[in-house]
């Protein structure tokens, strides 16, 4: 009898997690999730949608790190396929102590990148999708000017290419969702 109800009691566990993930299977395909990268409700692949934004050369070098970035993530070799986009971007990065040593001197400092960034269709003009980012990179202060100037130099390259990550990702989420 005890045999009986042991097979009972798994054939009923099993009946559960079956209806579980039917549930869940029926669920996820309703929910409209689509890769972010596959084809886009136009037909379009982001991958080609990305290609086709301009980024105009920048005047400050921690906005040329950032434009470098993003090309090399979102254009062919050779620039983009053509300019049905521009993407304009405004960079500011700050400087702060975070641990100090009794004696004054700085020994842990933190750099601080903010970027607003709109993009623009370049048939009419108008902004499409705009938004704000951020990165904040820490980094260790030496007795040697030369290791300082270097470790504020990696500092200010490592949020750039973050920030130029994060503002990728967020137009091709734009043009997926397109």
């Amino acid at each position: 009898m005890s045999s009986l109800r042991n097979k009972s009691r798994k054939f009923g566990r099993a009946l559960v997690c079956a209806g579980t993930l039917a549930f869940g299977a029926v669920a996820l395909s309703g929910c409209g999730f689509q890769p972010l990268y596959g084809v886009t409700s136009s037909g379009t692949r982001v991958n080609s949608e990305l290609a086709y934004v301009m980024i105009p050369e920048q005047t400050t070098r921690l906005n040329q790190l950032i434009r470098n970035g993003l090309l090399s993530t979102m254009s062919p070799p050779g620039g983009p396929l053509g300019e049905r986009y521009r993407l304009e971007f405004a960079a500011s990065g700050r400087i702060f102590d975070i641990v100090k040593a009794i004696n004054t001197d700085t020994l842990r400092r933190l750099y601080k990148l903010n970027v607003q960034y709109r993009l623009f269709d370049t048939a009419t003009g108008e902004v499409i999708h705009e938004g704000k980012t951020f990165s904040d990179i820490a980094y260790d202060r030496t007795g040697l000017e030369f290791s300082n100037i270097q470790a504020q130099n990696n500092a200010e390259e490592r949020a750039a290419l973050q920030v130029g990550d994060d503002i990728r990702t967020r137009l091709a989420a734009f043009f997926a969702a397109a």
